[in-house]
């Protein structure tokens, strides 16, 4: 599930609250690590480096 394609908004909402979920953070910062990163896989692998 973390590979999925963010195509479109809800996708983009469901990437964001799984990695709040992941990684316990606010909802604007798993936003912030998901534009940066492009991805869930990347923003829960990258997060702290």
């Amino acid at each position: 599930m973390v590979d999925m394609q963010l195509s479109n908004l809800k996708l983009v909402d469901r990437g964001v609250r799984m990695i709040m979920d992941e990684l316990q953070v606010e909802e604007n910062t798993a936003k912030t690590l998901l534009e940066k990163h492009g991805s869930v896989r990347a923003a829960i692998e990258n997060h702290g480096k």
